[in-house]
């Protein structure tokens, strides 16, 4: 349908009476007043509206983008007849009225006190502002928050009857790596001055009660990584002194004696305990329902490694011992270590073979002293799967099908790695004739992994190996790919990547291709097709190509849970991030080899053969940065930035198609479908997805994020980007980069999307429409001989031409978040 100049007045006409005749108070009863705002104003500079809004008791109806209550536009625009099912409809989806109640008021101002209180602004008062008008109600709290107290001196005593003499004395290694030596320093030194390195609480920092609890996390943590098992973050206080002073506090921190009953509800105070592991006992098929009490438990094979016992059930010897004892960091006749539980357990339960893992520990007698039992279970998972998926595709505004049939077996070789093997077929519709195979895109292939939980490789330190949770992926796969009209392909490739990150600190994780190998054979290339290619384009995109590449991967994020607004681990902030960066390179050994063997360069081309196969050589580099900023509990604002570099060198002067740059898409500049944008000013009206390919890319993006109701989103977003080449090309005519105009090329697009969020999967539809354009589009006229001639170009301001909504419109089907 084309939207005339008519439409789009009638379009908006009706929304603006419907806006009119839907009042926001048309629920709001007689003498009731609608709460408009709720919000706060605080006059401190490091406490903010979001820091506070959390703790007023009574809110607003949600505003969309902040902007507009779409929620209750909702709710009123259902009639009062409940009985009619599209009233219900509205009610339900939308959100009903909220009244203005009075009695929240003071609740409120209590809360805001108090939070500025533990905030560190003890003289913090709240007045109210209550504004009634025209059945609305605006209530705007006022939060004078006065000098903060900031902490003076901070000490920590320990007395000899939380802990005994001899701990307190000399009991912490100081574990301290001396600069001029790679060894540690192990002197021992007293609980005291252990427990006051790396203190969070300075002197002039604000006296604020969340970092004073950050302080005893950090103290708890210290202790139960020491062998206090029981001890728990309760046991610590604090003793703020302010007599005398102006805002200033000294303060001191405590540890109470542990408290232990005796019965008769009684209990007396004894210093904390230490707690040693005297051993460990792993059974790896353990079901507490079917097996019953574990002291009844029937092993039918049992393995001894010192004081490691490892007992088998009903399935045998399903997985290796040394597999179970590698990834269990709790030591025996050693202080129990909260840490080392944790590691434990993480690390069991990534053995996709194993689930269900408990980690437990009783007390027993050895040598008349009292030790603690380790007792690890774990039930098998079941060890083979078989899966399908049938999926809709949208590429370039071409739909199509997908499918796949996969299988996967957890414990190929008694020792968790799991081999996954996936057959997959796709058929695409790149002509208005869906039905018509022959003439549309068609691909079948196959892929298949074997994963280790583990490094495989040589010479590693086995102290590295546990440090680091490690897997090795042996990849394989085979496509056939036929493009009517273009090229039939087929892509062989195979590789080895490691893939790793600390246990201590999984925000980061690193992958290192060690090699990958692939192999593209060309049989048929379409005669027409072949007529629109460069010679490089056509010798290093379009021919046998042997590619042998290495490259690393370094990925960080301090995400840890999907959705609108990720958080962090303890949430204190509001903002979440991913750095993403990447470099590949190939053909290096290709080209040793080559020289070392004297294989002579091919006279037309100046390029060397493998195996009668040219091969590839270049340098690829990528980066992403994204981040995400919490508004509040249901508005968020995402940005994100990248670019990346390709370079053909040596044997090449392209780099290969499968390897080189695209822009526009449902993840890039979405004004523009994938493959449509670049590079540079290039416009050819006879371009083809290899013309819009380039050597350089730079994405910009930003994006508002809104719940709606139930598991509706709404965004908008803001997208700039290109790619150029880096060598010119008469197919690919103003793609070339150029320090002095690269900025004036950068396309832009807006819009806004739809996102349903499922929890497991985010399903996403986004409309983009182009803002820039910046692409050399001619306009022509007739010569005095008849002949059309370029006579300037068209406005690069899409913007300027609403009517042209085909034209500057791309819709974007895709899962997930763009980035």
């Amino acid at each position: 349908m084309k939207l005339r100049p008519q439409n789009i007045i009638f379009i908006i006409g009706t929304l603006l009476i419907l806006g009119y005749s839907c009042s926001s108070t048309k629920y709001v009863p007689d003498n009731e007043y609608l709460l408009d705002v709720a919000t706060v104003k605080v006059d401190a500079k490091d406490v903010s509206f979001f820091d506070l809004e959390p703790y007023v008791k009574q809110k607003a109806n949600f505003k969309t983008f902040e902007v507009f209550k779409f929620p209750l536009f909702m709710y009123n625009l259902s009639g009062r007849d409940s009985t009619k099912w599209y009233n219900r409809a509205l009610k339900n989806g939308g959100e009903p009225p909220v009244l203005y109640d009075s009695t929240q008021v003071e609740p409120t101002i209590v809360n805001l006190e108090r939070i500025m209180n533990n905030k560190g602004y003890l003289q913090a008062e709240v007045a109210p502002k209550v504004i009634q008008k025209d059945k609305k109600a605006k209530v705007i709290y006022e939060v004078k928050s006065g000098e903060p107290s900031s902490i003076e001196s901070y000490t920590i005593n320990v007395s000899d009857t939380v802990f005994s003499p001899e701990v307190i004395d000399k009991s912490f290694l100081s574990n301290r790596r001396r600069r001029a030596q790679s060894t540690l320093d192990s002197t021992q030194i007293s609980l005291n001055k252990y427990l006051s390195r790396g203190n969070l609480l300075k002197e002039g920092d604000r006296f604020d009660l969340d970092l004073l609890d950050e302080e005893r996390n950090r103290i708890t943590s210290i202790l139960k990584r020491n062998g206090y098992m029981a001890f728990n973050k309760e046991y610590i206080g604090f003793v703020a002194d302010t007599l005398e002073k102006k805002n200033k506090v000294d303060l001191e921190l405590i540890i109470y004696p542990f408290t232990q009953r005796i019965g008769n509800n009684e209990s007396i105070e004894v210093p904390h305990r230490q707690y040693y592991v005297g051993k460990i006992d792993i059974y790896v098929d353990y079901d507490p329902i079917a097996d019953g009490d574990i002291s009844n438990y029937n092993a039918t094979d049992t393995v001894t490694r010192g004081k490691y016992k490892i007992y088998y059930g009903t399935r045998g010897k399903y997985i290796k011992p040394f597999v179970i004892l590698d990834n269990c960091y709790i030591q025996p006749q050693a202080l129990y270590n909260e840490n080392q539980v944790s590691m434990t357990y993480n690390s069991l339960s990534q053995l996709h073979i194993l689930k269900n893992v408990n980690i437990k520990y009783e007390e027993y007698l050895e040598n008349d002293s009292t030790k603690l039992r380790c007792i690890i279970t774990a039930v098998p998972d079941k060890r083979q799967g078989i899966s399908a998926e049938v999926e809709g595709t949208n590429s370039a505004g071409f739909f199509g099908v997908g499918a796949s049939l996969g299988y996967v077996h957890r414990n190929a070789f008694k020792g968790s790695e799991v081999f996954n093997a996936k057959i997959l077929g796709s058929y695409e519709a790149v002509t208005p004739n869906f039905s018509s195979f022959k003439d549309n895109y068609f691909e079948i292939g196959g892929e298949t992994s074997l994963t280790f939980p583990r490094f495989l490789f040589p010479f590693l330190d086995h102290d590295l190996r546990r440090r680091l949770r490690a897997s090795t992926q042996v990849v394989s796969s085979y496509t056939y790919q036929r493009r009517p009209n273009y090229f039939t392909r087929t892509v062989f490739s195979t590789g080895v990547k490691y893939i790793w990150e600390n246990r201590n600190n999984n925000t980061v994780r690193h992958t290192l291709d060690l090699v990958e190998i692939s192999y593209a054979h060309i049989p048929h290339l379409d005669p027409r097709f072949e007529n629109t290619l460069s010679p490089n384009a056509k010798l290093y995109s379009f021919t046998d190509q042997f590619i042998l590449a290495t490259g690393y991967t370094y990925y960080k994020t301090n995400s840890i849970v999907p959705g609108i607004i990720a958080s962090n681990r303890r949430n204190t902030n509001r903002s979440t991030y991913s750095l993403r960066a990447s470099i590949e390179t190939a053909g290096n050994a290709l080209a040793l080899a080559a020289a070392l063997a004297n294989v002579k360069k091919d006279p037309e081309t100046g390029s060397r053969k493998v195996f009668d196969t040219f091969f590839a050589q270049y340098i690829r580099g990528n980066f992403d940065y994204s981040k995400s900023i919490r508004i509040d509990e249901k508005n968020a604002f995402a940005w994100r930035l990248g670019g990346g570099i390709a370079y053909a060198y040596g044997n090449n002067t392209q780099v290969p198609f499968e390897k080189r740059f695209f822009s526009g898409g449902a993840n890039s500049v979405r004004g523009w479908a994938a493959r449509e944008l670049g590079p540079g000013a290039f416009y050819r009206a006879d371009a083809n997805f290899n013309d819009q390919s380039g050597d350089i890319r730079f994405d910009a993006n930003i994006e508002y994020r809104s719940k709606v109701f139930w598991k509706l989103e709404l965004a908008t977003f803001l997208d700039a980007g290109n790619i150029w080449t880096v060598r010119g090309s008469d197919r690919q005519e103003k793609g070339e980069f150029k320090v002095n105009s690269f900025y004036k090329q950068i396309a832009y697009a807006w819009g806004m999307g739809v996102r349903l969020d499922l929890e497991f999967v985010i399903i996403r539809l986004d409309c983009g429409w182009k803002l820039y354009n910046p692409a050399d589009i001619p306009n022509y006229r007739m010569d005095d001989s008849g002949y059309q001639v370029v006579d300037g170009y068209q406005s690069k301001w899409s913007i300027l031409k609403p009517l042209k909504f085909r034209e500057n419109t791309a819709w974007h089907i895709a899962v997930g978040y763009p980035f």
